[in-house]
């Protein structure tokens, strides 16, 4: 109803105007040398109106040809930018699917249709790293990292492809300078960060790894490296206490801290940095550092005792007491020590990601490679090893 009014409206405005301009009196003359052109008001107006008309028109058919090259040069681009696109998405489908050669195959008709197209320098990279062509691989990825919101994915690509280059130093340390640069165009990236973290500690540069690592168990084990392989007795300290106050109940950390006290000739610290241990996580290597020094077998007993008492009745001090006092030939002391140890003698350093059994600490799994991961506990039975219960006899 509302537009049927307004339609109404206006042709009567319409209306309105032309029958007052059919209505205005006078004549129009216009010279054109020795001739002369002479018309009402309203047919003037009319022919005015006309020529206005004819000259928008001419001059946007001439318009319309000169832009169509443009125009057609345009189509047929976003038409090629179509074709390699739907290529380039051919090709992530058949690497999803493990197929690299059909990848490949995508990848080269993507870069036929747009050879400068980010989805296409991506798959085109990746392609050629499957393929092992590490020349081409870089080429593409490099292409890519210039773009502008794309940039990050051609980082990538580079440190991934130069990581998997295993044992190969300088091609570690052109990863780690390109991470450093990805860093830059994605500077919350969680997997850059952790990908640098493993490239400072594949070239055993602990320090760096630990600033990076955001995970407590990661770097207090990097902490501990770190603090093992400092320059100076005053920064392994720092390291190693930034290792406990990282994993207060991890020994090795304490073990760490003792070490860095006693290479800075700080002998008390270096004991007392053990009893701390002891308190905190009581473990065998705790104590062997702590009795290092002590020869005869009942003053190992005797400070064996002192270390136990800053975790009375914990199993591993009730299992130190035992050792101490059995070599000290005090054999009812350590029968009744032994009694309370239950079952200690079973504990190893075990990975909490994949369980597997080390013989001692280091800083990550060496199947699964986690970072921090190793827990001192009794490790879980081994399936293979499990004695099954034999079937029950068939009833009479």
């Amino acid at each position: 109803m509302l537009r049927a009014f307004g339609f109404a409206l206006v042709a009567i405005i319409v209306l309105a105007l032309v029958w007052y301009v059919a209505t205005l009196p006078g004549h129009v003359t216009i010279d054109f040398g020795h001739y002369a052109a002479t018309a009402s008001t309203p047919i003037a107006i009319l022919l005015l109106a006309i020529v206005v008309f004819v000259g928008v028109l001419i001059v946007g058919i001439i318009r319309a040809l000169l832009r169509s090259p443009a125009r057609l040069a345009r189509r047929r681009m976003i038409t090629r930018r179509n074709n390699a696109d739907a290529a380039s998405l051919r090709a992530l489908s058949a690497m999803a699917a493990g197929d690299d050669r059909t990848a490949s195959n995508h990848a080269r008709i993507a870069r036929q249709y747009a050879p400068d197209a980010p989805l296409t320098l991506y798959v085109a990279g990746e392609s050629a790293r499957r393929a092992g062509d590490h020349e081409a691989a870089d080429a593409h990825f490099a292409a890519l990292a210039q773009h502008r919101d794309a940039g990050f994915l051609g980082w990538r690509g580079l440190v991934h492809h130069r990581t998997q280059l295993s044992g190969n130093a300088a091609a570690l340390a052109e990863a780690e300078a390109q991470a450093r640069q990805a860093a830059t165009a994605y500077p919350n990236s969680v997997w850059l960060r952790d990908q640098r973290v493993q490239l400072a500690v594949s070239q055993s540069n602990f320090a760096d790894a630990a600033r990076l690592a955001t995970d407590k168990p990661a770097r207090a084990a990097l902490a501990i490296m770190a603090s093992r392989t400092a320059t100076s007795g005053p920064l392994a300290i720092d390291w190693a206490r930034d290792a406990v106050r990282s994993a207060p109940n991890l020994a090795p950390a304490y073990l760490a801290l003792y070490a860095a006290h006693e290479r800075a000739g700080h002998l008390w610290r270096a004991q007392r940095a053990l009893v701390a241990g002891w308190k905190a996580a009581p473990h065998p290597d705790l104590a062997t550092a702590y009795l290092s020094t002590i020869k005869l077998p009942l003053d190992r007993a005797r400070a064996a005792q002192k270390l136990a008492n800053a975790n009375p009745g914990h199993p591993e001090s009730e299992a130190l007491l035992a050792q101490t006092a059995r070599a000290a030939d005090l054999a009812g002391e350590a029968q009744r020590h032994a009694a309370k140890a239950n079952g200690v003698a079973g504990a190893r350093w075990v990975c909490a990601a994949c369980e597997t059994v080390h013989p001692e600490w280091q800083a990550s799994c060496r199947k699964c490679g986690t970072i921090g991961s190793l827990a001192w506990i009794t490790p879980p039975p081994d399936p293979t090893t499990t004695t099954l219960l034999p079937a029950p006899l068939p009833a009479d």
